[in-house]
């Protein structure tokens, strides 16, 4: 077995796979991730920053010009016509797209030619003449027109804005751009806030308890309204691929029948072969299906909601606009009709016309479904919106416990804990609450949730609901866990209570190796809340311990990945060192856990690339995540989650440990899965070869690493071949005697025909042995030198000089035992 003394997949740096320059950047590649250094010259910078600042007005009138160009274009089309083509470009643009990372810039633009272009439609007045037809030149102008609008602002436009701001003699905070900025991209090309498996699911599970609500407002139960949302889902998702499957199936189903008339000399006087084929479909019974199919395929039939579901017109009229009935959009003011401003389709998904109802785009329906319905109650009476509040927290709180459990199978959950604090001024003790404390083995997650809404508005024009959401919905939760951190923290043992002050149990701050505190928000918001460590930039105070903020979608997509609970209780410890990372500004919850896949100690491999001082950008980690939501979307059989590679052996102890209820199995787990891809190898392979060796030996034989990872290993068979604990703790100190160590881990591994049935880890030191027990050991330290070395001499041959020496001290063989 290979003794490295490193742990993370990669000792040595990293070498990038290409570098390339674009102006003044140097831009390096390695693999997933991009490192930029800037290479300005003296000056260059700030003659840069004057040009752009410079063309800023020019480029607010350009954009002006092009959502003019676009407003006229889209107010003489034939809005159906327009919506169904690009709903097909879509379909097709979409065909090649398993992860996110395949998403090109044409990808992009198809999606924002259904939700931008659908909320011009609403808010634009219809203009004379009218088109009866959308002609090829027609949709390919106002592709172009749209195209570059989208371009200048997600580039030009946020490049000038920033440098004007920058020159315009306000004060200029770095941070605060950069965020501002992020968040502008995001505004304008982000949908999808949930994997498309979860949309409904999601719905459903936010809605549940609002049913005498939703009834009362539109004559429907939320049970049923979920439904019949399903069935829009259904329809966008798989309905056209359904449709042409049927016609195929027909299709071939008359063909067949008309050659069996053939063979049989039937004679069909004066019918063309379109008119034979009609006859033959009505006698099959398939007119209707035929009917149904041609028109989900090649007219409104997948849109029509009248057709795909049963919503009554009430709900319809509420969640649809008329082409112009939007009066907010295009009003004079900043940012008129700009995808900057809030986009009618954010408010209402369906479009009507004449008397019919449409949904073209899934997205905005699913992502902004919920606050919409809300925010319909919420202006129905007060006594209804307290309702829906006082529901919505049963739910938002229920649900973490629900996902926590699934991940956690057995944990201890206590919700709505409350515990004493000391006032401001020092005076009466008054209880504060933590919504959830859950507890698994040497694990405590402390979880305050929020189900306030994220704000609506644009970041274009209101950044400071921005901020102000975030500390509510981070900062805020973030406070209260570290608070219930401190009182844990206070003294060895603390008593915990409910609402009516009643000791409800004690905690003891001993028995817990780690402590999470998880802000989890009902609205996702992750290109947001994965950056919780650095939003003090922009002045969100997350207080001074690493928080995990994440939304219950996260919760869910984790609960849906892992495979056993010591998996996740690992990558919560990666998760949280990565809280407190500066190295890692990612855009999104989910590329945590693709980076834990791929590097396991992520946070070590980002420090390793960013050595040189560049900044990174990790592209394309989540795409193992998103392939398996996409292949469950799909029905595929047979599926794997994604998760790290570990060699049988491993997989069958970390297994094992998952079923036992002895405190710290999850240490012993971690200390496996923290192990490189090369010593998870090794150590597979060796516990294999000592496991076929031992009965043939009839006697343990240890495996001892030294260096940054100092281990002693004994593997057992039962009722073959066993060493006492005491034994192995014995061996274990004569190698830390050997190596000169202060201690080193001990891994005892028992195994009977079935498996393992036993894993003990300790720390073994030196510490209370009496001085005669030290000089016994020293002696028997030459002893295991010289077996060391015969054993190397055996299986290596000659050792050379400057080699590290076999006999375990880590010194170089020619200053070690060397003759």
């Amino acid at each position: 077995m290979k003794k490295r003394n490193s742990r993370s997949r990669s000792a040595k740096p990293a070498l990038p796979d290409e570098v390339f320059s674009v102006g003044p950047f140097q831009v390096a590649r390695f693999g997933k991730h991009v490192a930029m250094t800037s290479n300005w010259s003296e000056g260059q910078h700030a003659e840069v920053i004057a040009k752009l600042a410079a063309r800023y007005p020019a480029v607010v009138q350009e954009i002006d010009d092009i959502v003019s160009q676009i407003v006229s274009a889209v107010g003489v089309l034939p809005p159906d016509q327009l919506l169904m083509r690009a709903w097909q470009e879509q379909l097709m643009s979409s065909q090649h797209i398993k992860v996110e990372a395949d998403v090109t810039q044409d990808d992009a633009m198809a999606l924002r030619m259904i939700d931008y272009v659908q909320s011009v439609i609403a808010a634009a007045s219809r203009c004379e003449p009218q088109k009866i037809e959308l002609t090829e030149d027609d949709w390919q102008d106002l592709k172009t027109k749209v195209v570059a609008l989208f371009s200048k602002i997600n580039t030009e436009y946020l490049s000038c804005a920033t440098a004007y701001r920058r020159t315009s003699g306000d004060v200029y905070d770095e941070a605060m751009e950069v965020f501002h900025t992020r968040a502008q991209l995001h505004w304008c090309n982000i949908r999808g806030d949930y994997y498309q498996v979860h949309q409904i699911d999601i719905i459903s599970d936010l809605l549940k308890n609002q049913s005498k609500m939703i009834k009362s407002a539109y004559g429907i139960t939320s049970g049923d309204l979920v439904l019949e949302i399903r069935k829009i889902w259904q329809s966008l998702t798989f309905g056209f691929s359904e449709a042409m499957a049927t016609m195929h199936r027909i299709h071939a189903e008359v063909m067949a029948e008309i050659e069996r008339m053939q063979k049989q000399n039937f004679v069909y006087i004066r019918k063309s072969p379109g008119d034979l084929v009609r006859e033959v479909t009505i006698r099959l019974g398939h007119a209707d299906a035929m009917r149904k199919s041609m028109d989900s395929c090649f007219k409104m039939g997948l849109f029509d909601l009248r057709k795909t579901t049963n919503l009554p017109i009430d709900f319809l009229e509420d969640f649809s606009w008329a082409p112009g009935q939007e009066k907010e959009f295009l009003a004079d003011g900043e940012f008129k009709g700009w995808p900057l401003r809030i986009q009618p389709i954010f408010k209402r998904p369906f479009l009507k016309f004449e008397e019919n109802y449409y949904c073209f785009d899934l997205y905005s329906l699913c992502d902004n479904f919920y606050r919409q319905i809300e925010k319909r109650i919420f202006q129905r009476s007060d006594i209804e919106k307290q309702e829906w509040i006082k529901n919505r927290k049963v739910v938002s709180e229920n649900l973490p416990i629900e996902y926590f459990t699934r991940l956690l199978p057995g944990a201890t959950v206590l919700p709505e804990v409350y515990y004493p604090v000391i006032s401001a001024s020092g005076g009466s003790r008054n209880l504060a609450e933590a919504d959830c404390l859950v507890i698994y083995d040497d694990h405590l997650f402390i979880i305050e949730v929020k189900a306030g809404a994220f704000t609506y508005t644009s970041p274009a024009n209101d950044l400071p609901a921005y901020i102000k959401s975030l500390k509510a919905l981070v900062g805020e939760p973030s406070k209260q866990g570290q608070r219930f951190l401190r009182y844990l923290e206070s003294a060895a043992e603390v008593e915990i209570y409910d609402a009516q002050r009643q000791p409800v149990g004690t905690l003891r701050r001993g028995d817990f190796r780690c402590k999470s505190i998880c802000a989890v928000t009902l609205d996702p918001f992750t290109e947001l809340s994965a950056q919780a460590q650095h939003l003090h930039k922009i002045g969100v105070d997350a207080g001074d311990v690493p928080v995990w903020s994440l939304s219950l979608a996260d919760l869910r997509v984790y609960s849906d990945v892992f495979v056993g609970p010591l998996d996740f209780l690992h990558f919560v410890e990666q998760r949280m060192a990565a809280a407190s990372s500066e190295k890692l500004a990612l855009d999104d919850e989910l590329d945590h856990l693709g980076l834990y896949i791929e590097h396991n100690d992520y946070v070590m491999h980002a420090n390793e690339l960013s050595k040189s001082g560049a900044h990174l950008q990790f592209n394309g980690y989540r795409s193992s995540i998103d392939a398996y939501f996409s292949a469950k979307l799909l029905g595929s059989d047979n599926l794997s989650p994604p998760m790290q590679e570990l060699p049988n052996r491993l997989r069958e102890l970390v297994d094992f440990l998952a079923t036992q209820s002895h405190p710290h199995r999850s240490r012993i787990a971690s200390y496996l899965l923290s192990f490189s891809g090369d010593w998870r190898s090794d150590l597979s392979k060796w516990i294999d070869e000592e496991l076929i060796a031992i009965p043939k030996r009839g006697r343990c034989l240890p495996l001892s690493t030294v260096g940054e990872l100092r281990l002693t290993i004994f593997v057992n068979i039962d009722g073959v071949a066993e060493l006492s604990h005491e034994q192995a703790v014995e061996h274990a100190q004569v190698a830390i005697i050997a190596s000169g160590e202060s201690d080193r881990m001990l891994l005892e591994l028992t195994y009977d025909p079935n498996g393992p049935m036993r894993v003990l880890m300790s720390t073994v030191s030196l510490h209370g042995l009496a001085q005669e027990e030290v000089e016994l050991f020293k002696e028997k330290v030459i002893d295991l030198k010289e077996k060391r070395l015969a054993r190397s001499v055996a299986n290596f041959g000659r050792i050379r000089r400057n080699e590290i020496c076999p006999c375990g001290s880590g010194k170089k063989f020619k200053r070690c035992c060397a003759p």
